[in-house]
């Protein structure tokens, strides 16, 4: 599923007392998130939303786009997963799944 592309991410995230938040214009502090990744995930799916993206798609679609999570997902080439770890080159997933 596509989305536009995320931009200064790393300016949109911050770390506090161990855990990950997300800025956003319409929400100033998005999360607590366990890990960067997961706060990615979040900013991703929050931007792809906002963007109308999901408009365009069918419902099953965007039900799992929704509710996927990148520390929960089983598909051994999930597409989601694929996109999120390419923004996030330094993030460990096996260490997330654990």
């Amino acid at each position: 599923m596509g989305s536009r592309p995320l931009v200064e991410i790393d300016k949109r995230m911050l770390a506090r007392e161990g855990e990950w938040l997300v800025k956003t214009r319409e929400i100033p502090e998005l999360g607590p998130y366990r890990s960067r990744l997961e706060a990615i995930e979040a900013l991703y799916r929050h931007v792809t939303i906002c963007t109308g993206v999901l408009r365009r798609e069918n419902p099953e679609r965007v039900r799992q786009f929704v509710q996927h999570s990148i520390t929960e997902c089983k598909e051994p080439d999930c597409e989601l997963c694929n996109a999120l770890l390419a923004l996030a080159p330094d993030a460990n997933v096996v260490q997330l799944k654990a």
